[in-house]
């Protein structure tokens, strides 16, 4: 049975936003439909329900509700006469408004309110069940259970001013988060950052369940991720060595954000000749069709005859830094 689903996306960045939670569902097996897009909300159809755990690991979706009526008429009472009871056991409830502010929120809660089950009461605190409306092209009601959510706040617990060790250019939680999610690496098979650093790849990766293994060329930064994966409870394979270390492994999918300048992490080898060997290094052992995340700064250096870009993202970090985010996949 089809389910439809109304997500709430993060202002960071969109278009990775959305294109995250298409790529996770479809790897998934949920068939995913994009249905409307209204750049920071999006309404998708599914093939059946998702997991709590699925909606756990995106980092870039604020929300996901289940859609349980829509309507393509404009006058609000017309819609909302054509509503019958909205069914949510005996659960509390709060009636809220989502997006732009453009209808009467007052007013419109109080036509939704009356379709609810007297025996149901408001809870505007801490309800068990949102019972959420947009309007845009068309007007929306769904559902939002208490307790499931995304990993949008979730993931900010990982966030560089909370481990024991640091690197202030590491990757930002959604951002490795996402990375991974458009990865493609099933359950059973090894996530592998081969530039792990301090280890913010492996920390979102362990924390979705992923099987994770990081390769770092300094020792320090070997022991830096070993015990930032300890702090948070995780466990992790990790490997003092060059990048080329990752042809003895078998993976499911490569997840990295290499040094930037001069990559002391490879003996003062300049970024470009890095980026050019390590793409040569990983094709090599990537079997068709897996996939290759790589965050850079300067994305023209991400080029390789046997590796196809799917994605590009950009994700400002400040006026001298923004980076690119590609997808590549092995043909």
């Amino acid at each position: 049975m089809k389910e439809k689903y109304l997500l709430e996306l993060g202002g960071e960045n969109t278009d990775l936003g959305k294109y995250e939670a298409l790529e996770l569902l479809k790897f998934e097996k949920y068939a995913p439909f994009l249905e409307k897009d209204y750049e920071s909300i999006i309404v998708i159809s599914t093939s059946k329900k998702i997991e709590e755990s699925i909606i756990a690991r995106l980092s870039m979706t604020k929300r996901i509700s289940n859609i349980v009526f829509t309507s393509n008429k404009a006058n609000v009472k017309d819609i909302l006469n054509d509503l019958e009871e909205i069914k949510i056991d005996d659960l509390n409830f709060a009636i809220r408004q989502i997006g732009r502010k453009n209808l009467d929120s007052e007013k419109t809660a109080i036509l939704i309110g009356e379709k609810i089950s007297k025996k149901n009461e408001t809870n505007l605190d801490a309800p068990q069940v949102s019972i959420l409306f947009y309007q845009n092209k068309e007007f929306f009601i769904s559902l939002k259970y208490a307790g499931i959510n995304t990993g949008y706040k979730r993931c900010l617990k990982h966030h560089i001013s909370y481990r024991p060790y640091f690197s202030p250019i590491g990757i930002h939680p959604r951002i490795a988060r996402a990375m991974i999610n458009l990865s493609n690496c099933a359950k059973d098979k090894m996530l592998v950052d081969p530039f792990c650093g301090t280890g913010g790849i492996l920390i979102e990766g362990a924390d979705m369940g992923l099987k994770v293994t990081g390769i770092d060329l300094k020792e320090k930064m070997i022991e830096f991720s070993k015990g930032n994966l300890k702090h948070y409870g995780f466990r992790g394979s990790l490997i003092n060595s060059d990048f080329k270390e990752i042809s003895s492994l078998e993976f499911g999918s490569i997840v990295c954000d290499p040094p930037y300048g001069i990559a002391s992490t490879s003996g003062g080898e300049k970024i470009k000749e890095l980026m050019k060997r390590s793409l040569d290094v990983f094709q090599k052992c990537m079997e068709n069709e897996q996939r290759l995340v790589i965050a850079v700064s300067d994305s023209k250096m991400i080029k390789h005859e046997s590796l196809i870009q799917i994605y590009k993202f950009e994700w400002y970090i400040h006026k001298s830094l923004t980076r690119n985010i590609i997808v590549l996949e092995k043909n």
